[in-house]
């Protein structure tokens, strides 16, 4: 399937699990871990899981939606999901990805094994390595500048080959 979501689809999946799990999550860790699982699909699937743009704002990788969303929250465990209001039907929608759509189930589900556990202080500074995209693109000078997909895409191949080299000669 090569459908194209909206970070509240990739939230909710990442809720999901740490609701399932008890596992607190604040705004700044879902942002880097949505941020994370959309570089792995890039990198593994060659595919955007939403079209939206990706900020290099100072502590990082942003996606705007998801930050108005959840600032509220500061630095407090999230407490509910990403949802949407349809205005014609006065309803309520909570995004989800599709059962059927293995792929993208499964590097979330990988992205989430990997990373639940770091800190959210601690996925800021793997965002922040010498050489990531948002250290390439990032400007404190400049506001909103927009982390192009193909550096991302680039970075999470070279790290996902990283991560697989080590565990080669770990064995």
């Amino acid at each position: 399937m090569n459908k194209i979501y909206t970070p509240g689809h990739v939230v909710n999946h990442v809720l999901d699990r740490a609701f399932a799990e008890r596992h607190p999550i604040t705004q700044m860790k879902l942002q880097k871990l949505v941020y994370i699982g959309y570089g792995w699909s890039l990198a593994v699937l060659d595919q955007k899981l939403f079209d939206e743009p990706i900020y290099a704002w100072k502590h990082g990788p942003v996606i705007k939606s998801l930050y108005d969303e959840f600032k509220h929250y500061g630095a407090m465990p999230i407490d509910h999901h990403s949802m949407n209001f349809d205005f014609d039907s006065s309803e309520i929608h909570f995004p989800r990805i599709p059962d059927s759509d293995k792929d993208v189930d499964l590097v979330l589900n990988i992205v989430w094994g990997v990373y639940k556990n770091f800190k959210a202080v601690t996925l800021r500074n793997k965002t922040h390595e010498q050489g990531s995209p948002w250290h390439t693109t990032y400007r404190p000078d400049r506001r909103n500048l927009v982390i192009p997909d193909e550096l991302i895409k680039n970075h999470f191949k070279s790290k996902i080959t990283e991560y697989l080299e080590n565990a080669r000669q770990a064995t």
